[in-house]
């Protein structure tokens, strides 16, 4: 990964997945990352780190991965400075803890635009950018990389609208990988379970109030993951090593999707 030029959205916060993903990508010595976030309180902190302890050239960016605009401009960046993209890591993400005779159609339609339109715009600008050529790159090709969730491949994993919007990431990406046919672009998503993270503690914190363990008895590790554990997964998406991996939703949850049934915190009984 020398000479890659790498995007990721969703990176701001030190205990969260995109943030664990930069670090990840950053050992392998790419010639850039540009790590992005709506928020951008510790965005300079993470680039500074990537540069002082990998010597990696690490730029942090306001982006809001739902503004077309944003992301455009930040891939363009990247083109203009680098004349590459490589690797493209479509992280950004939310959860609304609603009910479903609750939520509002304003919070359906948050929902799809951040966890999914976000992905269709990274995934078009991204790989427009990945096929072009120049003097540092001489074939097109690339990797796409979207965060999903076991909660868009079966029910009862999450709030409704995160789940619908998770599940269409998951198609979106399938879709893309055909569309993308002859490119040499991989697009690929993870989908992880109950991750320790800023976006999850809501609902970890709901699970113990109830005193439950719902999410630990139905998962053979017992125990929520961590970051880096998604991370890892998301650097080997992004390098050579998994050139022929493509199209596909790559579950990280400790072996809950394998028997999990409804979590209380998602019912509406």
């Amino acid at each position: 990964m020398e000479k890659y030029v790498i995007i990721i959205t969703g990176a701001n916060s030190s205990s969260g997945i995109g943030w664990a993903s930069a670090v990840e990508m950053a050992k392998k010595q790419p010639k850039a990352i540009y790590v992005t976030d709506i928020r951008d309180d510790q965005l300079h902190e993470l680039a500074k780190k990537l540069q002082d302890e990998y010597k990696v050239d690490a730029i942090a960016r306001k982006v809001d991965a739902s503004s077309e605009d944003d992301v455009k401009a930040v891939v363009d960046e990247a083109l203009a400075t680098y004349g590459r993209l490589d690797v493209f890591f479509a992280n950004a993400g939310i959860c609304m803890l609603g009910r479903l005779h609750n939520e509002t159609k304003a919070d359906f339609l948050k929902t799809m635009e951040v966890n999914a339109w976000s992905v269709f715009t990274a995934i078009q600008h991204a790989s427009a950018a990945m096929e072009k050529t120049s003097d540092t790159k001489q074939v097109s090709g690339g990797s796409i990389i979207a965060n999903a969730s076991i909660a868009g491949l079966r029910s009862g994993a999450g709030p409704i609208s995160y789940s619908a919007s998770k599940a269409a990431v998951v198609s979106l990406v399938q879709s893309s990988a055909w569309r993308l046919k002859g490119k040499n672009i991989r697009v690929n998503t993870v989908c992880p379970g109950f991750i320790a993270t800023d976006l999850t503690t809501p609902a970890i914190n709901a699970l113990d109030q109830m005193d439950s363990t719902a999410i630990r008895d139905h998962n053979p590790l017992e125990r929520f993951g961590q970051p880096i554990e998604i991370a890892a997964t998301v650097a080997f998406l992004a390098s050579t090593e998994s050139s022929f991996i493509n199209g596909q939703d790559i579950r990280i949850d400790g072996g809950l999707g394998g028997s999990y049934r409804h979590v209380p915190l998602f019912g509406d009984a």
